[in-house]
């Protein structure tokens, strides 16, 4: 146990530090777990959460297919039209669509899908994109908590818990509400220098009517395949709508998106090889996903986050206390390891608490204090959720750096105070 956690604790130092790129670090620790037999290289090899990996892929793949045919380019001039150029509205339109995204798609989809294009419309403006894509990474989790669909740690407490759709919508909806407006505001207030309205400063305005104008002629003169667009858009709202329909379906969400980018790959194949889309999948952001997982799989297997488990569930007899101590636990554990395998560790756990408050009205309020802590806590650093590491490297593949501390400056206070706010929303269902 005390490998493990050394093995952990020192990669986690090394990504902070930015010592080594990501990738390697991940890639070392999940060695050093097999090397110091902490788990079997059979073990290592299942820890691999394939469905994140093969989802992430897919994705990477339609987008980067359908990207070509100019149709984020076509967006890129709608919204700059939409908003005027004003950075103020576009910051606050794409915070908003990528919690309705994550929502009802899945949040690292979402992500794949909002910041490429956010970092073409801010820096065709002249503009940082940094602020606009940290407040899209926060929101794209706070909005996943949503529902049953927006975040794996959902799915399966609902499949757990035999919790519907229209569930987390009805319960959760109060804390996820209010964690948007404890995101959007503040962000908003300290970046009002870079996102106050430009119509009262002549010079900015005329700087940015001509990048615009610089923009909307530059699209006009593209060469444009009207089959490929048309294609490319039915592609990917086909594959929402099966995002959507999953659970009707049958269908897991990586197989759904696996179909979106094989059928587009093979309607497009005149348009652009495979070969070409596969060289622009973030196969870093992959290699480091399936090292992250099996150095966690080595802190679950040495038995660290079933010990972490039991601790909550005999820290108190009072059931409000215990779903406030299961909603940080999983906010402060989510910041460092992977949601997934502590919300699975956890479901027994409350499963046992359940037995010893039997005929509790309130025992439903554990399952909502998990998901929250999930789903949320994963803000507090880069490495915290799924969706923080693929904008991230998305970022970093167009030149725009967002350190581990920098992030953390930004995502670090915000999220503590969502937690809070989470928890004032827990101690108020208790008390009526």
């Amino acid at each position: 146990m005390l490998t493990a956690i050394l093995i952990f604790i020192a990669a986690l130092i090394l990504i902070i530090f930015e010592v080594f790129d990501k990738s390697l670090v991940a890639l070392g620790g999940a060695l050093l777990m097999v090397l110091t037999k902490i788990i079997t290289p059979e073990e290592a090899v299942h820890a691999i959460d394939f469905e994140t990996i093969l989802l992430l892929m897919a994705m990477m793949i339609l987008v980067e297919i359908a990207k070509r045919s100019g149709v984020f380019d076509w967006l890129n001039v709608k919204l700059i039209a939409l908003t005027k150029g004003n950075p103020l509205y576009i910051f606050l339109i794409f915070a908003i669509v990528t919690a309705v995204f994550s929502a009802f798609l899945d949040n690292v989809t979402t992500i794949i899908l909002i910041v490429p294009i956010t970092i073409a419309l801010v820096r065709g403006m002249g503009k940082d994109p940094k602020i606009y894509i940290l407040a899209e990474i926060f929101l794209s989790n706070i909005g996943g908590a949503l529902t049953l669909i927006g975040d794996p740690p959902n799915i399966i407490i609902g499949s757990k818990a035999k919790l519907t759709f229209l569930d987390f919508i009805v319960n959760l909806y109060p804390p996820i509400f209010a964690g948007i407006l404890i995101i959007l505001i503040p962000m908003v207030l300290l970046n009002w220098k870079k996102l106050r309205p430009i119509n009262r400063n002549l010079k900015e305005l005329f700087v940015t009517n001509i990048l615009i104008r610089k923009i909307t002629y530059k699209f006009y003169n593209i060469k444009l395949s009207k089959g490929f667009i048309i294609k490319s858009v039915a592609t990917i709202l086909l594959t929402i709508l099966g995002f959507m329909l999953h659970s009707t379906l049958h269908l897991p969400a990586h197989i759904v998106a696996l179909c979106g980018a094989t059928i587009l790959a093979l309607i497009t194949s005149k348009h652009v090889k495979i070969h070409e889309a596969l060289l622009q999948v973030e196969w870093t952001t992959l290699i480091f996903f399936a090292g992250l997982f099996i150095m966690v799989s080595g802190l679950e297997h040495t038995g660290v986050l079933e010990h972490l488990a039991q601790m909550i569930l005999t820290s108190t007899n009072d059931l409000m206390y215990l779903a406030l101590i299961i909603l940080w636990g999983a906010g402060i554990a989510s910041m460092v390891v992977d949601n997934i395998p502590f919300v699975t560790i956890m479901i027994p756990v409350i499963f046992q608490i359940q037995d010893k408050f039997v005929g509790d009205p309130n025992l439903t309020m554990l399952w909502w204090a998990l998901s929250l802590g999930a789903c949320i806590g994963g803000n507090g650093t880069l490495i915290g959720a799924s969706a923080n590491v693929v904008a991230a490297d998305i970022a970093k593949k167009n030149n725009l750096h967002i350190s581990f501390l920098g992030y953390m400056k930004y995502s670090m206070p915000l999220t503590l105070t969502v937690l809070a706010a989470c928890s004032v929303f827990i101690v108020f269902r208790f008390s009526i």
